[in-house]
């Protein structure tokens, strides 16, 4: 849907649904099924998304005013997994329940049918007692266990995008800002992990600095056996799993348009000045969550030691005949 409303008001607004069947993955195969992994062309996954524009313009003598805001949403669903699949060898049917199909260590993006192809599972955890106390040995130190039930961390994936742009003129002056946010998802940071084991980061300072950490209420363990706990190797992903929110300052722009006269009528000439990503407003994950690692799914919303985001600033130069 597409109208214009009272001249200055334009609305947009779109509903999808798409299916993809027949991807290819390589998920990793259980040793009894003697193979370490297979090469699958299988499944059905639907988007389901609604799209909207919401956009002002007007103009008063001198001075003009343009405002967007946007707002997307989409749902990513497994409607079947692999039900057809075979075994190469024999083809009889492997009956898989689910496809392990990698991530980073611990983290592990397993696909359900039901759910999503971002979803972050894990198997480890530290040991409980029958009271829900953390366990700890003799010396002191925390108990693991990998063989509980699936622990799952969340989807990397958005439930919802916004989008508010603005853009003012006032004669030959224009000035403009988007604002950019993202709701829902999480992401995993194993270059927080590796910090807080070597002692390096700030939280693990604050540890230090507090005499230790606090667990079953009120008990306090050394910093150092905590963090080369949960933090070490492919140990817990569930304490460096991070809200993917943020809202930040995306773009400003300032610009002059030199006048028309000075060329003789024949050329429109404007210089701005552009900042990109200039502002992280809101943001509880150590790391930019809008950073991409990898294209592949299986590592998406996983940060290991990537390049930082960037902020951009710069000059544009528009010349119009």
């Amino acid at each position: 849907l597409d109208a214009r409303l009272w001249q200055h008001i334009n609305l947009s607004a779109s509903w999808y649904q798409a299916d993809t069947k027949n991807q290819t993955f390589d998920p990793s195969l259980p040793p009894s099924s003697s193979y370490t992994t297979i090469y699958l062309q299988t499944g059905h996954v639907r988007n389901t998304g609604v799209e909207l524009s919401l956009g002002y313009s007007n103009q008063w003598r001198d001075f003009g005013w343009s405002s967007n805001f946007t707002f997307s949403w989409n749902k990513n669903e497994i409607v079947d997994l692999a039900s057809g699949a075979l075994n190469p060898v024999t083809g009889q049917p492997l009956n898989l329940s689910e496809l392990d199909i990698k991530g980073l260590g611990k983290a592990k993006y397993i696909l359900k049918q039901g759910g999503t192809l971002g979803d972050l599972y894990t198997t480890s955890d530290l040991k409980f007692n029958d009271n829900g106390y953390v366990e700890v040995d003799k010396a002191g130190n925390l108990l693991l266990t990998d063989e509980g039930e699936q622990i799952y961390l969340g989807s990397v994936f958005p439930s919802e995008n916004l989008a508010w742009r603005n853009d003012f003129r006032w004669r030959n002056f224009n000035f403009g800002f988007l604002l950019t946010a993202r709701l829902g998802g999480v992401v995993y940071s194993r270059t927080q992990a590796v910090m807080d084991y070597y002692g390096v980061s700030a939280s693990s300072a604050d540890a230090r600095d507090a005499g230790g950490i606090v667990i079953n209420g009120n008990d306090l363990i050394d910093a150092q056996k905590w963090y080369q706990t949960v933090a070490n190797g492919d140990t817990t992903p569930q304490y460096y799993t991070y809200s993917a929110t943020n809202f930040r300052l995306q773009e400003l722009s300032l610009g002059y348009t030199l006048p028309r006269k000075w060329f003789r009528n024949k050329m429109v000439l404007t210089v701005s000045f552009v900042g990109r990503n200039l502002w992280m407003i809101y943001c509880k994950a150590p790391f930019d969550p809008e950073a991409v690692a990898s294209t592949g799914l299986s590592y998406q919303g996983i940060d290991y030691f990537m390049m930082p985001s960037l902020r951009s600033l710069g000059f544009n130069v528009k010349f119009e005949f």
